[in-house]
């Protein structure tokens, strides 16, 4: 087991601490390894904060247009759920590398729970917007036709 007392990368230590165990691989190999699972990892967190983008700027319309408050609170408890599972994956240091598929899962559900406050809100707004579109007015009678006009087609005012 490889130990130190000050913070450092075990990319710098690869001999002392990932060959220990991984005996097969080479230091190629374990350098690949790490940079695919933390490519992977930061794209996943990518996603993440995409949809929690998108959500934030969902509460800016969603305000503006004067959403209530019960709908905006039930968007910021989804908003709190995706939060918290982005930023516990992104405050730590080897998550690419410890627990993967936890932090997989974890971010998979931030980005649905912010999903799921854009729908809470956009539905909010559209409720809005149908409730205050106003009522369809009958439409206007069609003016009459001179007789011989081919509907449609423009009136001509008689000579005198």
């Amino acid at each position: 087991m490889f130990t130190s007392h000050w913070q450092s990368n075990p990319r710098m230590y690869i001999k002392e601490t990932c060959l220990q165990c991984h005996q097969a691989w080479d230091e190629k190999q374990v350098r690949y390894l790490l940079d695919g699972m933390v490519n992977h990892y930061q794209g996943k967190v990518r996603h993440a904060e995409f949809w929690l983008v998108q959500l934030i700027d969902q509460f800016q319309v969603a305000q503006a247009v004067g959403i209530d408050a019960a709908a905006l609170n039930e968007a910021r408890a989804k908003h709190d759920e995706a939060h918290a599972n982005w930023e516990w994956w992104t405050a730590s240091n080897g998550s690419a590398f410890h627990n993967l598929d936890q932090a997989k899962e974890s971010l998979a559900k931030s980005a649905a729970a912010s999903q799921a406050g854009i729908k809470i809100l956009q539905d909010a707004i559209k409720a809005k917007a149908s409730a205050a579109a106003p009522a369809p007015q009958p439409a206007a009678p069609a003016p009459a036709q001179k007789s011989g006009a081919a509907p449609g087609a423009p009136q001509v005012a008689a000579a005198r």
